[in-house]
């Protein structure tokens, strides 16, 4: 991601947490775990929707999202900016066959432009802009 090779490690990372926030249009802001994100390339990051009807409603009107990974004292915070809600295609088809493998449907794939990479790890170099 963006050549921040530790940073894609991370958010790659299953036993890492990740979560996604969005912000309404009204300015509220809504946050959830989300397992299912992915790294798709250097500029791209994606999420399935599964559950996501506060924050799918969110990134139609805002298409704003910041998508935190934490594992331990390591941490990264990617703001980013929609590209596209797929809901056909090799990505979109990949990732449901996995979620059906789980007894699980997808409805969507939500793809975001990488726009700022922040290092949020506990240490001297927390809050620290890396891209």
């Amino acid at each position: 991601m963006k050549n921040l090779e530790q940073v894609s490690k991370l958010f790659q990372d299953p036993e890492s947490t990740k979560v996604v926030s969005t912000i309404s249009k009204e300015g509220q802001l809504h946050t959830i775990v989300a397992g299912s994100v992915m790294v798709v390339d250097d500029n791209t990051l994606a999420v399935a929707e599964v559950f996501m009807n506060t924050s799918s409603a969110n990134l139609t009107d805002t298409s704003k999202v910041a998508l935190l990974a934490v594992k331990g004292m390591e941490s990264y915070l990617v703001n980013a900016s929609v590209q596209a809600r797929l809901t056909d295609g090799p990505l979109f088809q990949a990732v449901a066959e996995k979620f059906a493998a789980m007894g699980m449907e997808i409805k969507a794939i939500w793809t975001f432009s990488v726009d700022k990479i922040y290092d949020e790890s506990a240490g001297p170099n927390g809050g620290k802009q890396i891209f």
